[in-house]
């Protein structure tokens, strides 16, 4: 049994009240402090982003709050709700609640696992429009684990909570290193790309609308879902949520996904659903390496189109040219250097997990 269905879920207050509430933290406001008054510097700046912690700079600006707290987003255009552990010290925007646990038990695991709980029932709930004002989060109840105490009251589970956290940690660092393209014998060396303008409809062999799209409402989105739903959301790998199966035949794995009106771009490594508007750009040698590779190629490259009256259209993508790596074949002819791209890509995520710790011999893995 693991520790999961061990716990016992209730409606707990997020912010604690003194007099009227027990919660899970108490709450402080960031402080106003705009691009052009911070200076560069070492200080975790957070502000109102959903993605790199809410982390959006780092300043020469007095740290704030101290490391071990939680940040929520209270107003932001999609980031309002998300909740994230902030491990070091940090500076944030008015934009920012920053959460003082009030438990001496609220380790990192713990509260990395409460962030996610959250995200997952703020998000639905708040938005740009009704913003989570510190007014609104006192009456702000989210499903945490619980236990009775020997005074026989219900007080939150911190015990099991990090038990949990660190079991779904150890998970993640286990996925991570069985996903992992390089070995402590691996080079990492780049080769020189030569690279030449080539019109999007010659690099890949096909580029159709997705047939496997649906309204996002009448999907029951998830995080548990067999099947990724590809959106045109620029985070997330474009990715947001999750379904199980639904009539149509999702779109195979191994493919390229764009959002016409949003430029959006993906490499979609598994099979998927989407949204409407999304094209899917395939070819028979693409793979996790070059599909990593020419998905960042298109990203730089589609700048040129925008909102409104000039939108990434299937008719000006087709007309599209995109700078793109190119060798000479047996005939003599340039063409796209599949097998270049793919060493590229490889050497280029070996670098990063080689600076983010997860190359392990596997070997050790399996002792």
């Amino acid at each position: 049994m693991n520790t999961f269905s061990d716990l016992t879920f209730a409606p707990v207050y997020v912010e604690d009240i003194k007099g009227r509430q027990t919660g899970l933290f108490r709450a402080h406001k960031g402080k106003r402090l705009i691009a052009a008054h911070r200076k560069p510097g070492t200080t975790p700046f957070v502000g109102g982003s959903r993605v790199n912690n809410s982390i959006t700079d780092f300043a020469d600006t007095h740290m704030l709050f101290p490391g071990g707290w939680v940040t929520l987003i209270y107003n932001g255009d999609g980031g309002t709700g998300h909740a994230k552990y902030q491990p070091v010290p940090f500076s944030a925007s008015d934009d920012v609640i920053a959460l003082e646990p009030l438990s001496d038990l609220a380790t990192e695991p713990a509260l990395l696992l409460i962030a996610s709980m959250l995200t997952q029932q703020c998000v639905p709930k708040f938005g740009f429009g009704y913003k989570l004002t510190l007014h609104r989060l006192g009456r702000q109840k989210i499903m945490a684990p619980v236990r009775t105490n020997i005074k026989g009251e219900q007080v939150v589970d911190w015990e099991r909570i990090t038990r949990l956290g660190e079991e779904l940690i150890s998970v993640a660092e286990k996925r991570i290193v069985e996903t992992q393209v390089s070995s402590p014998d691996d080079g990492d060396t780049l080769q020189d790309l030569i690279f030449e303008p080539m019109l999007i409809t010659d690099v890949f062999e096909s580029m159709k609308a997705s047939s496997a799209w649906y309204d996002k409402l009448s999907l029951g989105l998830t995080g548990h879902g067999q099947y990724p739903f590809v959106s045109r959301t620029r985070e997330n790998n474009g990715i947001d949520g999750s379904c199980v199966r639904q009539e149509k035949t999702p779109e195979a794995g191994n493919a390229v996904t764009i959002g016409l009106d949003t430029q959006t771009v993906a490499y979609q490594p598994v099979a998927f659903y989407t949204s409407q508007n999304i094209q899917v750009l395939r070819h028979e040698r693409l793979g996790v390496d070059s599909g990593l590779i020419l998905s960042t190629i298109l990203k730089q490259q589609m700048s040129k189109f925008s909102w409104g009256g000039n939108g990434a259209t299937l008719g000006r993508l087709q007309k599209t040219r995109i700078m793109v790596p190119v060798t000479t074949d047996d005939k003599g002819e340039q063409v796209v250097d599949w097998d270049g791209m793919s060493r590229y890509g490889h050497g280029l995520r070996a670098r990063v997990e080689r600076s983010m710790g997860f190359v392990t011999p596997r070997a050790s893995l399996l002792a």
